[in-house]
């Protein structure tokens, strides 16, 4: 007898932590922990990108950084972040930085050196494309 499901057996939800979109190109993006929703929410807020493994604290070298993990069959995510970036950085009084890294460590551009203009194209010509593997 369920205790605390009002009388149906616990159904956990089914959490993804893998790309699942054909075709898609795979980025990480490293920033502050300070700001993981806000930029979580934006990423996925076109409907062009998700964020298959989120990480909102992760030590790499010593530094505390979020990890966002995402797949993206468009690149206007990338507008609206960049948008969202820059009125951070009028906000707020501790400037950061976001940075997209292919093959989870090849760093290919950073939000404070390069615009989005060339943050797309990097990502179009560098960023692996997520295959679906014949079973």
């Amino acid at each position: 007898m369920p205790e605390f499901g009002r009388g149906r057996p616990f159904q956990p939800k089914q959490k993804t932590s893998a790309p699942t979109m054909p075709g898609a190109w795979l980025v990480t993006l490293r920033s502050v922990p300070h700001h993981y929703w806000d930029i979580k929410n934006v990423i996925e807020s076109t409907g062009e990108a998700r964020v298959y493994f989120g990480e909102a604290l992760a030590y790499l070298k010593g530094q505390g950084v979020s990890l966002f993990r995402v797949e993206a069959t468009g690149l206007g995510w990338v507008d609206a972040l960049y948008r969202w970036w820059r009125e951070a950085q009028r906000r707020d009084a501790i400037p950061f930085e976001i940075k997209v890294y292919v093959h989870n460590t090849e760093e290919i551009a950073s939000f404070r050196q390069h615009p989005p203009e060339e943050i797309k194209a990097r990502i179009e010509q560098r960023a692996p494309r997520f295959q679906l593997l014949a079973s």
